[in-house]
């Protein structure tokens, strides 16, 4: 039997789980623990569900459900106002790289540079962080990105180039050297 995987034959549920393993990265990246980063994705999937969009292909369904993913980890973010806390967990849950064995001092420093990063990251704007976040923690690109957020791929670069330079500077503050 031949299947056929056009969009026209994928059901709402199908394209959400496709795409949910990036929503819960994305809600991740955006400092959300993993139980609230589920309940993100299980009221973007009702939302989905209610709202019975009208979708031109798989890619539109696709930026639509980061958008809401986003905007619904930003209103989370504004109702609890403990960003920084959250962040700071997530940049302490990443893996080391397991390649690499480095002494106990190497180890530390990296620890320590993965926490500055963190509250570097914490004071920044929505408008340089939520782009880094993509960029870094979940691996799209910037034509990607400004697909996402509704922007031109130019005004991505620039606000990933600002935020980098944002960034940097807030790290020299803290004593880090970039």
């Amino acid at each position: 039997m031949n299947e056929d995987t056009s969009f026209e034959n994928l059901t709402v549920d199908i394209v959400f789980r496709q795409q949910a393993g990036l929503l819960g990265q994305v809600a991740v990246g955006m400092g959300l623990s993993a139980d609230e980063g589920q309940d993100i994705l299980q009221d973007v999937f009702v939302g989905l569900l209610e709202a019975g969009p009208k979708f031109e292909g798989k890619e539109h369904v696709r930026r639509w459900l980061l958008r809401v993913t986003i905007n619904r980890c930003i209103v989370e973010f504004r109702r609890r106002k403990s960003r920084s806390r959250r962040i700071l967990e997530f940049f302490r849950r990443l893996p080391e790289d397991s390649t690499a064995q480095p002494g106990p001092e190497k180890v530390t420093i990296a620890t320590e540079e993965r926490e500055a990063v963190l509250e570097g990251l914490d004071k920044m704007d929505e408008l340089y962080r939520v782009p880094l976040v993509l960029k870094y923690y979940c691996g799209l690109n910037a034509t990607e990105i400004g697909k996402v957020l509704d922007l031109k791929s130019g005004t991505v670069r620039k606000r990933l180039s600002d935020g980098r330079a944002l960034l940097a500077k807030t790290l020299l503050e803290m004593g880090v050297r970039t």
